[in-house]
């Protein structure tokens, strides 16, 4: 599996190449972007299976956008935005909980917690649709209901990622993984200083 992330991961700069060589600079820009999500991805030490499944899905909305697939399939847009709303939702989450050691949550809070990082998303999602609308490409669907159904779409993504996160953490902490909360366990392991902490050390005379 941690090949596979790996060889996912290397589908970001290729894409950066393609767009650049056979199509256009907006194109490749947008690919910088998804670059970007997947080196947050890597450094946010997502389990391989969501770390594949949030780069691919950033990929496949990055790819759509530039073979004009939201022009040609109506619903295709909300679909994106449910799913690329979901798994960056619960990336910001883990990023979060990663770097600035956000205290883990229960079950009702991490959802809370990720739907409510979705819908920050999800705003300025349709905030630089707007600019794109303005600034690169007239074409960019800006209309009171597109950006609403995007809203809509992407907030109900979010709504989904946080209660299958919620159910993956409780079903880790039954199976004897990590706890609830999170990954406490896994930061002590992270924190070179944790091992060495002398509140939790013994002292033998």
């Amino acid at each position: 599996m941690r090949r596979l992330a790996l060889a996912v991961r290397w589908l970001g700069p290729l894409s950066v190449v393609l767009t650049a060589l056979f199509f256009d600079a907006v194109g490749a820009s947008v690919m910088m972007l998804v670059c970007l999500a997947i080196t947050i991805t890597w450094r946010a030490r997502l389990p391989a299976a969501l770390e594949i499944t949030t780069d691919v899905t950033v990929l496949v909305a990055a790819w759509s956008s530039v073979f004009l697939l939201y022009e040609k399939y109506a619903h295709w847009d909300l679909v994106v935005h449910f799913a690329a709303t979901a798994v960056l939702a619960e990336l910001a989450f883990r990023a979060l909980e990663r770097w600035s050691r956000l205290t883990p949550p229960g079950p009702v809070s991490h959802v809370v917690v990720v739907s409510s990082l979705g819908a920050a998303l999800a705003l300025v999602w349709e905030y630089l649709e707007l600019v794109g609308y303005y600034l690169v490409d007239p074409q960019v669907n800006v209309g009171y209901r597109d950006t609403m159904g995007d809203l809509a779409a992407g907030h109900a993504g979010a709504v989904v990622a946080g209660i299958l996160g919620a159910w993956a953490r409780q079903r880790a902490a039954a199976s004897g993984g990590a706890r609830p909360g999170g990954d406490g366990a896994r930061r002590a392991t992270d924190d070179p200083g944790a091992a060495h902490d002398p509140r939790t050390t013994e002292t033998k005379d």
